[in-house]
């Protein structure tokens, strides 16, 4: 096995056991490993295509599902991972041998007499290497600006040049992340793209653009949030928000005598809010702001015309 990959089994086993009993930190284990923030989020990102179930419990923070340990699972940390790094370790002998290592995890995973976990993921599209996406992938590698044909409707296309940051998958479907000519964060649908090429203008990546991805809820996510929404939990509901983040930058402003706490939330679109705010809705009081509250009561008295 070639050093890198040593290297990368020791990280996995360090970042598993930390998993297995606790919460990943990304700046804290980035320091412990002395290795960059970036490399810990790709372990990170590793692990949960794996197959192992990890969630965002905060920015920067990581945790298996409630319930879920490697012990449960008659695993070790070694043989979890072990089986994460064979990933690259096979990958250059081709699909067949890749196929069989996905079979081989997935068994290990989802063997019913081991495991009573059943983990419902995002259903979409699956992710296949195109033209496009080694034009879009070379593009973000590099730091080389795309053009691109885009579908804007059935009777018309656009040209389109971009600085390529992301591809990324949301809600099981496959978006581009870039920034065009006037320094504006877009996102494309990978399936309305029609052709794209590589140029030779080269750009300065995004510092941030990790920021940004890991303070995200959704599609909807900006560069600036700069709108704050406040509203009011019952002591009921409280521990729910106190102990995991609903909301892009939840926090907690104020926690009544009888167990009531303000929370505040911040998003650079009310989109990115909108369905969670409408399935907390039986319970929570929004507070402000105005056009917020305007704009759920609109769409519920939409929503109440269709009935």
């Amino acid at each position: 096995m070639q050093l890198k990959n040593l290297k990368k089994l020791n990280r996995l086993l360090y970042l598993l056991n930390i998993l297995d009993g606790g919460e990943i930190r990304v700046p804290r284990e980035a320091r412990e490993l002395d290795v960059t923030e970036r490399t810990i989020q790709r372990d990170i990102n590793d692990i949960d295509t794996g197959g192992f179930p990890v969630y965002k419990a905060a920015p920067g923070v990581y945790k298996f599902i409630e319930g879920f340990s490697l012990k449960k699972m008659n695993l070790t940390e070694a043989e979890a991972s072990l089986l994460l790094v064979m990933q690259d370790v096979i990958s250059p002998l081709g699909k067949p041998f890749q196929k069989s290592l996905a079979s081989l995890r997935q068994k290990v995973l989802n063997a019913p007499e081991e495991s009573p976990f059943y983990i419902k993921m995002p259903a979409g599209s699956k992710y296949e290497e195109t033209k496009i996406t080694r034009v879009l992938e070379q593009g973000i590698r590099t730091h080389t600006e795309v053009l691109m044909s885009l579908a804007a409707d059935t009777s018309r296309k656009l040209t389109y040049e971009l600085k390529p940051l992301k591809i990324m998958n949301y809600d099981g479907f496959w978006y581009l992340l870039g920034i065009n000519a006037y320094k504006q964060v877009r996102k494309f649908r990978l399936d309305r793209i029609l052709d794209a090429i590589n140029t030779d203008k080269s750009f300065k990546p995004t510092k941030n653009i990790q920021k940004i991805l890991q303070e995200s809820q959704n599609i909807w996510f900006g560069e600036k949030r700069d709108k704050n929404v406040s509203f009011w939990v019952p002591a009921e509901f409280a521990p729910y928000f106190e102990k995991k983040a609903y909301f892009p930058l939840q926090k907690i402003l104020k926690k009544q005598k009888d167990g009531d706490i303000l929370v505040e939330t911040r998003v650079s679109n009310y989109r990115e809010i909108i369905p969670l705010t409408l399935s907390w809705l039986e319970h929570i009081t929004l507070v402000e702001p105005e056009d917020f509250k305007t704009l759920i009561k609109d769409i519920l008295g939409q929503a109440i015309r269709r009935l």
